[in-house]
């Protein structure tokens, strides 16, 4: 595994990327690059834009990784296609759920959506596996107190990790909580 902070031309920041030397099917490699997201988010508090399966890593004659030619190679655009498929799998594996997704789980996951540009979240997605940092969590917490103030603490983030478990956790504290 390779960990890299790459700035797109004409980006002001970087995104952190992590490359995984990884030769199977693109299917199956889904689940690994949810858990190593996940993982470097629980452990460093980081946001991880995107784990790339890769079939190989650059090495010099002396056995040092050449991790800017993994960087190159992602600016480039090399990876777009192993990309635009694990984005579809997700895609696939979340669909069902968006279209069933009613109320307040379509609620819950425009503002996590709109906290977390540019990624599809579905609502069985674990926030820490997508690479929700704890700036992030605290702009969703945020969003949901001006929704449905005093109903969820900061903390229930962590107890309710997926839209559908806070969903159904909020939706029992609403209907415990007397009309106004």
């Amino acid at each position: 595994m390779v960990v890299a902070g790459v700035a797109k031309p004409g980006s002001q920041t970087e995104e952190l990327v992590v490359f995984v030397l990884y030769r199977g099917d693109i299917a199956e490699f889904l689940p690994t690059a949810n858990a190593v997201g996940r993982l470097i988010n629980e452990h460093t508090g980081l946001e991880v834009a995107q784990v790339i399966p890769t079939k190989r890593i650059p090495k010099t004659t002396s056995g040092k990784v050449q991790r800017h030619l993994l960087e190159q190679a992602y600016v480039e655009g090399e990876f777009d296609a192993e990309l635009a498929e694990l984005n579809a799998l997700r895609e696939m594996r979340g669909g069902a759920d968006r279209e069933a997704g009613a109320g307040l789980e379509a609620r819950l996951q425009s503002l996590c959506e709109a906290a977390l540009p540019g990624k599809r979240i579905d609502v069985n997605d674990n926030l820490f596996e997508i690479g929700a940092s704890s700036l992030k969590l605290i702009e969703i917490h945020e969003s949901i107190d001006r929704d449905f103030p005093g109903l969820v603490d900061l903390t229930e983030l962590f107890d309710y990790p997926t839209i559908a478990q806070l969903a159904k956790h909020l939706e029992a504290k609403l209907k415990a909580t007397p009309p106004r």
